[in-house]
Order: C-alpha cells, then sequence, then structure tokens
C-alpha cells in the first residue's frame, strides 16, 4: 500500500497489526481443502482481525 496514512489507519484497526502473507492463505486453503474432512457449508473470515472492528476504514 502506497498511503502511508491509510495503512497506519488499517494497522490501528487491526488486532494483529499485519495482513497475511499468500503462505499463511495458502496454510488456511491446505487444510481446509485435504485434510479438514468434517467442516462444511462455512464462510471463514481470513483477515488478522480487521473486521472484528467495529470502525471499517475502506
Amino acid at each position: 500500500m502506497d498511503d502511508p496514512a491509510l495503512w497506519k489507519a488499517v494497522m490501528d484497526e487491526t488486532p494483529l497489526k499485519k495482513w497475511a502473507e499468500p503462505e499463511e492463505i495458502a496454510e488456511w486453503a491446505y487444510f481446509l481443502t485435504a485434510i479438514n474432512r468434517s467442516m462444511t457449508a462455512q464462510d471463514l473470515l481470513i483477515d488478522n482481525g480487521e473486521a472484528a472492528s467495529a470502525n471499517f476504514i475502506w
């Protein structure tokens, strides 16, 4: 992200203070498609807690 002010605002609202790396998303995708055998019809939001904030800035 090229806008330092927007980046700070996003990180201020994100409990883990980082965005997920592609490798982290790949681990979730692998788990959900190859290892998991019991979860169905679920929506998973992997956003390091950003959506937990009531102040959505996008």
